[in-house]
């Protein structure tokens, strides 16, 4: 895929393409446009084919660096936009070979609970085998590498996040096909809000870092070990701190290692190479640190069993006994929807950013970048011929495409390219168990992408309430992540988007207010996770909520509100 030239937006291919406004925060770098759309269409594609879905994949373009999405159906033409008439589609269902093979498989999935065995998978094989793959890579200092050993490293860290990216949706189905068919079910039998049944997993995504287990190993030995916790809680620099905590003799320095290696190298504010690590924003560590500290000594009051026996009576009598094993497959594999992103692509990002900063610190010493940084705005051919020989574009031309990257906004980038699509094969066309798939996991996507219309009314937005409470607080509007060292402790972050990359500054905050997401994006899932009131979905909060001023956020109603 190429980059289409700046200020057109033209569709990537023939179909209708719908913007992704959730999984990245400003448009992406080369580098990662270049890794991507294959990575990402094979992954979901196989998943896809192992549920027996009848959507084939959905093909990925990026336009000025902005993600869009085309649903490719099974055994549609490319030009296709909705379904085709019902005697066209009887006549396919029975005669194209790999829709019938679709449906075959599509009857057997839920009394297999295919998810059951792909979660298993997951634990036992594909998550450890992707921790050691980067924890491999982190053994390696890329600036104590000649120039040969630096490339053929940079490819390793390439074909490691290639790798990511395609474990990432490889297990797309299974984290999203049972909560959405709770979701689905559920609503049928209690009328209830979807942001009401999602708030009955809350707990089922204990580990929104992936690092508690390190963490907890790190407190107790800060609990022992009175210079440590005097270090941090002391007034130093964080990134001194951190030093000074990695440095220290004995099981403390090994232990705060240990944490800091598992939660740095991930990008804070997006999916992309050219989003910075943690581990360059140390202020966000340490305050994690202190936080999650506290939070474990006083751990927050949780009263799932009495929101859970309260919908339960909502349900007809009959329908209970299946209420009860859906929400407890959705609470099964709750946890995968942020551990793709964990252990799989983001730390493969972190861990490639990392390479190639280390070259573009080679490069600008010898003058021919301005910045570092300014290096992961390159492709990777160009990328290995300026580390490599030094030719290719400009330091200043890869400056311009940083700034780019900078001040484009996601307001200017159209909802959909090629013309809107049309509707979906109609469930009642389909054999029970295909309709219930798809049901399931078109629930499912709807929770990630759709989001209310703007009814912003003077000082207050609306959204989706997807995290219930009331709290005031100081109002971080974060629009990039330069302005990440700004948040303390309490704040409300308003941002435009949340991705798994925003975990490590959760801890800190007192609520979310986002312009873009929905029920089950980043945002809700562990403002939910961490009790956080949360409106997510407001169009423009970041405009009107001020940097600064106090505002009541309040996710029950889905509303905040700036204090007069």
């Amino acid at each position: 895929m190429t980059l289409v030239a700046e200020q057109t937006f033209a569709p990537p291919g023939p179909g209708s393409w719908f913007l992704d406004p959730t999984h990245w925060t400003r448009p992406v770098t080369r580098f990662h446009v270049e890794i991507f759309p294959d990575a990402f269409q094979r992954g979901f594609g196989e998943s896809l084919r192992r549920y027996g879905s009848l959507l084939e994949y959905l093909e990925a373009g990026f336009v000025n660096g902005f993600p869009y999405y085309c649903a490719r159906p099974v055994g549609a033409p490319r030009e296709a936009v909705g379904h085709p008439p019902k005697e066209v589609w009887d006549e396919l269902a029975r005669s194209h070979p790999m829709i019938r093979r679709r449906l075959e498989t599509s009857a057997t999935v839920f009394e297999r609970k295919l998810w059951r065995e792909d979660l298993e998978r997951w634990d036992r094989e594909v998550k450890p085998a992707a921790i050691r793959a980067h924890l491999a890579l982190l053994a390696v200092d890329p600036a104590a590498l000649d120039t040969p050993a630096l490339l053929a490293y940079i490819d390793r860290c390439r074909e490691n996040q290639i790798h990511g990216a395609y474990i990432h949706h490889l297990f797309n189905v299974p984290a999203l096909l049972p909560v959405g068919d709770f979701l689905v079910h559920a609503q049928e039998w209690t009328g209830r809000s979807p942001a009401q049944l999602l708030g009955l997993l809350q707990g089922a995504n204990p580990d929104p870092l992936g690092a508690d287990e390190e963490l907890e190993r790190l407190f107790s030995a800060l609990r022992l070990d009175t210079a440590a916790t005097a270090l941090l809680t002391s007034a130093r620099e964080p990134g001194e701190v951190v030093a000074a905590l990695r440095s220290l003799p004995g099981d403390t320095g090994r232990l705060a290692s240990a944490y800091v290696d598992r939660v740095a190298y991930r990008p804070v504010n997006g999916e992309d190479v050219g989003d910075p690590s943690v581990h360059e924003l140390p202020e966000l560590i340490v305050g994690a640190i202190r936080t999650a500290f506290d939070r474990l000594e006083t751990p927050p009051a949780n009263d799932l069993d009495r929101k859970t026996s309260e919908l339960r009576d909502a349900v007809p009598a009959r329908h209970r006994d299946a209420f009860d094993a859906l929400l407890e497959e959705a609470r099964a594999t709750y946890r995968l929807r942020d551990e793709r992103g964990i252990y799989a692509d983001l730390w493969a990002i972190g861990i490639m950013r990392r390479a190639i900063l280390a070259a573009g610190r080679r490069l600008t010493a010898a003058g021919r970048l301005v910045d570092p940084g300014h290096l992961v705005e390159a492709g990777y051919a160009e990328l290995r011929s300026l580390v490599e020989s030094g030719d290719g574009p400009s330091g200043e031309e890869l400056a311009e495409r940083a700034r780019y990257r900078l001040k484009a906004r996601y307001a200017d980038a159209p909802a959909f390219l090629g013309g809107e699509p049309g509707d979906p094969l109609p469930p009642e066309w389909l054999p029970p168990s295909a309709a219930r798939l798809e049901r399931a996991i078109g629930a499912a996507v709807q929770a990630i992408f759709a989001a209310p219309k703007p009814r912003t009314e003077g000082r207050k937005v609306h959204g989706l309430g997807v995290s219930p409470g009331v709290y005031e607080g100081t109002a971080r509007v974060i629009r990039g992540t330069e302005e990440f060292g700004r948040i303390e402790r309490g704040d409300i972050l308003v941002t435009n988007s949340t991705t798994t990359a925003f975990n490590i500054v959760l801890p800190l905050l007192g609520a979310i207010v986002t312009d873009r997401g929905g029920l089950l994006s980043h945002a809700a899932i562990v403002a939910r996770e961490y009790g956080l009131p949360a409106v997510v979905g407001c169009t423009d909060a970041t405009s009107v909520l001020l940097d600064g001023a106090r505002v009541i956020v309040d996710g029950t109603a889905g509303k905040a509100e700036l204090v007069a």
